[in-house]
């Protein structure tokens, strides 16, 4: 008889044994599960650098909710702008690939799609999504097996056509930027639009003076200045780019003609007015493209594709300097005012 009990109590705790092992097996198996997919967001600038900042808000409002971990990384290839800076950058940003392996990694601006997705392009993993691209992905290698993602283009047309509306007799335009891979592509896109009203020049300039001099030529050449970027802008013999509000304050105050600006800190720097980019768009649009790559979805249902939202926006202070009196349904007509 207490044999008997003995059997049955080791029976029962072999029995209590194989359930605790099951449901720990199943437990790891769901922990394995809901383990977070890994998301690494390579920027090609710095983290002040407000067209960034946007970038990041727009990925941190696509993966809110999401069971994702999302670390970034900051090449600062805009301020430090050597060949020998950017290949190192390059260099850290790939070890950073390496070594967190990432699920998935949105890659943003011409920089990061240089010096580290078309390294990339191709492998089995991880998945690369592009964003805020103004050159030719093509010229990158991109698309890609495992690569797909948004190309950035100004809103040149628009924003000419936003410009007459405001100051209906302009008939002459100057193009300027600085000398950035991003102000390359974006210019190359420009030459090819056709806005209706004569362009005169198309510049890329990186020297201050040099800035300073085609600023002064322009008040008396042409009717208006569209200037894409101005961060690379440097003062003779130094490394390091200038701050662009340095540079944006002196054209401002120097500029007689109306200027046309292309993104939100652009306008808010003292440009007049223009059919701006949104960087919030790119970002969001870029994880959730990576977000349907991780769940599974094919990448080629996921092709490259223009970011279309654009934004007006007009500066009240910059057309009091120019005397400029703006009609009021043209106020209220832009998405957001500056200066009111």
């Amino acid at each position: 008889m207490g044999v008997s009990i003995k059997k049955q109590r080791h029976g029962f705790l072999t029995v209590l044994f194989l359930i605790v092992f099951v449901l720990s097996g199943f437990c790891l198996s769901a922990d394995a599960q809901t383990e977070p997919k890994k998301v690494l967001l390579i920027h090609s600038y710095h983290p002040e650098y407000p067209w960034v900042a946007s970038i990041t808000k727009g990925v941190e409002a696509a993966l809110k909710g999401e069971n994702a971990e999302l670390e970034i990384f900051y090449m600062d290839t805009k301020r430090k702008t050597s060949d020998e800076w950017k290949v190192q950058a390059g260099k850290l940003a790939r070890e950073k690939v390496d070594t967190w392996q990432p699920d998935a990694v949105i890659a943003a601006d011409d920089n990061a799609q240089i010096f580290v997705t078309q390294r990339y392009a191709g492998q089995e993993k991880p998945f690369f999504v592009f964003c805020g691209v103004n050159g030719e992905p093509s010229d990158y290698g991109l698309p890609a097996s495992n690569v797909t993602g948004i190309v950035e283009r100004p809103h040149f047309k628009e924003s000419v056509k936003y410009l007459l509306e405001i100051v209906p007799n302009i008939r002459r335009i100057a193009v300027m930027s600085d000398k950035g891979p991003t102000s390359v592509g974006a210019l190359e896109f420009m030459r090819k639009q056709d806005i209706g009203i004569k362009v005169l020049d198309y510049r890329l300039i990186d020297d201050f003076d040099l800035w300073k001099k085609r600023i002064l030529d322009y008040n008396i050449d042409s009717d208006a200045v569209a200037i894409y970027m101005y961060h690379t802008v440097k003062r003779a013999g130094e490394i390091e780019s200038m701050p662009p509000q340095e540079v944006m304050a002196w054209t401002i105050e120097n500029s007689s003609v109306p200027t046309i600006g292309f993104f939100d800190f652009s306008i808010i720097d003292g440009m007049l007015a223009g059919v701006v980019e949104s960087g919030e768009e790119h970002g969001y649009e870029a994880a959730k493209m990576a977000l349907a790559l991780l769940a599974g979805e094919d990448i080629g249902n996921l092709p490259v594709k223009t970011a279309e939202k654009g934004m007006k926006m007009i500066n009240l202070k910059t057309a009091a300097k120019l005397k400029m009196v703006i009609p009021q349904e043209i106020v209220e007509s832009a998405d957001q005012v500056i200066g009111q």
